[in-house]
């Protein structure tokens, strides 16, 4: 699966190079879809975002015209070019709401095809000159995605895959951790498939609470999966709620390492004074 996904964004990645596209405002994506020899057009599409069919080295896709959102539209159109380019054996597919937000779950085609997506949409070069050295905040991929035209939901993916932070975009929906996509510096797991607690923000608004508008300490513990974590440690927690679908995007950040607990007990005894003949019990060295 990770070479798959490595593939799907080369290939969106290469497309962009071969376009020269050199700004967020170039990524145009019916134009590039017609040079790939695909026709974009929107209709009124019932139980699907977005529909391919594929006759040899052509298509046609399908966008649903009623999706509010110009960065979900985009994101339907890259997402089933994103099948053209990858997947040929596919000759007609219906692609769904759910299937434009799976990243970590069964579906792999669906998967490589969000890759292909967030990769042309949000290229690797333009991204990475326009995060600067900003500690990650939801604020700051807002601030991405009106620029990309992209959803928040893509754009802090990416912004977890490319940043040089410790950090992970994480999705829960219905009060149950979905999945995660991290840095290559976020060397934890998060613990998908729990029950958020409300040791955590994202957890109080679905308990019934307000979500902070911005970074705040949570409990290292709440998050981060493993019986080692560290009970006193934090990281940074910035979430935000879609609430038309009881969603809630999380980005944490591990802003300090976060020991396992026995490294602390360790780190926190006293040193030993190697120049004294008794040992800190009152015992002669054994030499």
């Amino acid at each position: 699966m990770a070479e798959n996904l490595i593939v799907a964004s080369q290939r969106a990645e290469e497309i962009i190079r071969r376009l020269r596209i050199r700004e967020p405002s170039e990524i145009d994506l019916q134009d590039i879809a017609m040079e790939r020899g695909v026709l974009v057009r929107e209709r009124i599409l019932r139980g699907s975002e977005a529909r391919l069919v594929r006759k040899g080295r052509s298509g046609i896709i399908t966008v649903d015209r009623s999706i509010p959102e110009e960065g979900r539209k985009r994101f339907a159109i890259a997402h089933d070019l994103g099948h053209f380019e990858l997947h040929r054996e596919s000759q007609l597919l219906f692609c769904t709401e759910q299937d434009m937000v799976v990243w970590n779950e069964n579906k792999p085609q669906e998967i490589e095809a969000n890759e292909f997506a967030a990769s042309m949409l949000i290229p690797r070069d333009l991204f990475l000159a326009r995060i600067g050295k900003e500690k990650p905040n939801l604020d700051t991929v807002k601030s991405l995605a009106e620029e990309f035209r992209t959803t928040l939901t893509a754009t802090a993916v990416r912004y977890a895959q490319l940043s040089p932070e410790p950090c992970a975009a994480v999705i829960s929906r219905d009060g149950v951790i979905k999945w995660y996509r991290k840095s290559s510096r976020f060397r934890h797991h998060v613990k998908v498939g729990s029950t958020l607690t409300t040791n955590t923000y994202a957890g109080d608004y679905f308990d019934g609470c307000d979500i902070p508008h911005k970074p705040l300490k949570a409990p290292a513990y709440a998050w981060l999966a493993g019986n080692n974590v560290d009970g006193e440690a934090d990281i940074m927690e910035h979430s935000m709620a879609f609430t038309r679908y009881n969603v809630v995007l999380s980005l944490l950040w591990i802003y300090e390492d976060v020991r396992p607990s026995w490294q602390r007990d360790e780190d926190e005894k006293e040193p030993v004074d190697l120049t004294d003949s008794f040992t800190p019990e009152g015992r002669r060295w054994q030499w």
